[in-house]
């Protein structure tokens, strides 16, 4: 709901004291002109005609209205969300005695409602504010962007990228098709090394996997490090239907019965690192923050069925692999192309974002990208590009995993602040100069974390830099200037 209300926001503000043309059909009765009594004139016919109309549209303070009434909507709405699915949550605990989820539905209640608070006593005057910061940035960014482009491109190319981005008139930005993927083990895969055996049976019999904590009834990570792990049972299901994500779980009983008899009993079911629901939060959230960038993302959801222990359970730092896992990875599960084995082809993949979520790391790993080209910043070249990540909970926090490292796929580095976006606790300190007052505005402007300026500008360099024409939204076949 809120991305929608951004983009007609954006729209209405683009129009002020400009022109508005639009090709419109008309039709028109034609009839020759005899006396009533010659046939010749009881024949008439439509002839149709396209007209170019030009409108003009002043816009005045209307438009800033809009968005701030977006904003406290989506924030109820997020609200009731919030308190409705943790009491189910607490609900379901209780009936089956899963202190776990009781606690959880508790956190998000909790949560949800001390967050949405603030978003609403924030939205009329920080929405406010917080607009005409984004309105000056988003000048800054276009003349910024703009400088870029006619250095690197002349002529046809270089009008159909600004056509593309919408750089003079419309909502400013580079859209962009990606896909979300996740993961899926399927319980009826036989083992390469003993056919008559299920696959995940064999690797769990070896150690190589845990399965009983990749269907959710084991968590060996802690409880603040636990995953939402979806199990679902092949066949028809009864569900859905607008009511929610479909659920057809296996019970702890059923694994167990599955495991002992080396797949021969038990319902044949499949496993995935995450919820719908969970999927769509990160989406949704990475689509919401890219525009921070001026990127428009739009992503399409899929699964991808894994076989083998690295890509079940992912190297993470501590392999001192965990890049070089990350690139096979892309290149050998999702199709995503090796830069040494063909450049071109690589870097015309730039334009189709991928990020994965998958079921774990061997350390504590939340996410990881894989940039093809080295930043400004410093961040080194990897052989395919794309990134992955796992599912965590609480969601007002984990849910910026994703976004954070397609901000590396852009060539972004990793800064200090809980207020930012490319935040890590990992190589960073939450601590900067004037932490509490620079805590105090960003939740005054944003209520949340998010990129700055410098950020989008930094995410343009490496864009113009690296992705070619084509990705930027050319047709013709021109390359850059030098």
């Amino acid at each position: 709901m809120a991305l929608v209300c951004t983009e007609i926001t954006e729209w209405v503000e683009e129009q002020v004291s400009k022109p508005i043309e639009e090709w419109e059909e008309r039709q028109e009765k034609k009839c020759k002109e005899y006396p009533w009594y010659d046939p010749r004139g009881w024949v008439c016919w439509f002839v149709t005609y396209l007209v170019k109309v030009v409108r003009w549209v002043v816009v005045t303070v209307g438009k800033w209205v809009t968005r701030v009434v977006c904003t406290i909507v989506a924030t109820i709405v997020d609200i009731v969300g919030d308190v409705l699915g943790g009491v189910w949550d607490v609900i379901v605990g209780i009936v089956t005695l899963d202190w776990r989820r009781i606690l959880d539905g508790l956190l998000r209640v909790g949560i949800g409602v001390v967050l949405g608070a603030l978003r609403l006593v924030r939205a009329p005057l920080g929405e406010t504010v917080g607009f005409i910061i984004d309105e000056i940035n988003e000048a800054r960014l276009k003349r910024h962007v703009r400088g870029l482009l006619e250095a690197a491109y002349t002529g046809s190319t270089l009008a159909e990228i600004k056509e593309a981005i919408r750089l003079d008139h419309g909502a400013f930005g580079l859209r962009l098709n990606a896909t979300a993927f996740r993961t899926v083990l399927d319980s009826e895969t036989p083992s390469p090394r003993e056919p008559a055996v299920p696959n995940l049976v064999v690797l769990h019999e070896q150690g190589r996997i845990n399965l009983r904590e990749l269907c959710g009834f084991e968590f060996n990570e802690g409880f603040w490090n636990r995953k939402r792990y979806k199990t679902l049972k092949k066949g028809d299901v009864v569900g859905g239907g607008g009511f929610g994500e479909i659920d057809n779980p296996i019970s702890e009983d059923e694994l167990d019965t599955y495991l002992s008899s080396r797949g021969s009993r038990g319902p044949a079911f499949i496993a995935l690192p995450m919820r719908d629901g969970a999927l769509d939060k990160k989406v949704s959230t990475a689509e919401g923050k890219g525009r921070e960038l001026a990127l428009m993302l739009s992503f399409d959801r899929t699964t991808v069925p894994v076989t083998e222990a690295p890509h079940i359970v992912h190297n993470g730092f501590d392999t001192g692999i965990a890049n070089s896992s990350l690139s096979e990875f892309l290149i050998e599960i999702i199709g995503r192309t090796d830069k040494t084995a063909d450049d071109t082809a690589a870097r015309a993949e730039l334009c189709h974002p991928v990020v994965v979520g998958v079921f774990r790391y061997t350390d504590t790993l939340r996410g990881l990208a894989g940039n093809l080209r080295r930043s400004a910043c410093g961040l080194s070249a990897q052989d395919a590009s794309g990134a992955a990540f796992i599912d965590n909970t609480p969601d007002e926090i984990w849910k910026y995993v994703p976004i954070h490292e397609l901000g590396h796929y852009f060539g972004l580095c990793h800064v200090d602040g809980l207020d930012r976006i490319m935040f890590s606790a990992r190589q960073n300190t939450w601590w900067r100069g004037w932490l509490l007052p620079r805590l105090a505005w960003s939740a005054f402007l944003r209520g949340e974390p998010s990129f700055v300026f410098d950020e989008a500008k930094a995410v343009w360099d490496y864009i113009v830099a690296n992705f070619n024409a084509e990705c930027l939204g050319a047709r013709s076949q021109r390359p850059p200037i030098g």
